[in-house]
């Protein structure tokens, strides 16, 4: 099953929150937050088999490293995935070029 992509965007509500977002020298980290679709990165063939039923996990979300007071081990993204049938989760620290 493929969820359809819908991109989220940061809305910082604090001016704490405001100086967290973005990076100084890169204009695409921090930006690639999203549920469903395809995540960057990954083939479907490299998605987790559901640690309860073996079935393969559906791609849930993709959430981006935040900034450079945040950074996610050189701006990698989570992944997280979700079996439909145990409602089970998991979620996986991965390197991206998008």
């Amino acid at each position: 099953m493929e969820i359809p992509k819908i991109k989220l965007l940061p809305n910082p509500e604090t001016e704490e929150a405001k100086y967290a977002v973005g990076y100084k020298w890169n204009d695409i980290a921090g930006t690639r937050h999203f549920l469903g679709g395809k995540p960057d990165g990954l083939k479907e063939e490299e998605f987790p088999k559901c640690k309860d039923c073996g079935q393969e996990m559906t791609f849930y979300a993709q959430i981006d490293s935040i900034g450079d007071k945040y950074d996610l081990a050189d701006c990698m993204v989570i992944h997280t995935f979700v079996c439909f049938d145990c409602f089970t989760v998991e979620s996986q620290l991965n390197q991206t070029l998008a």
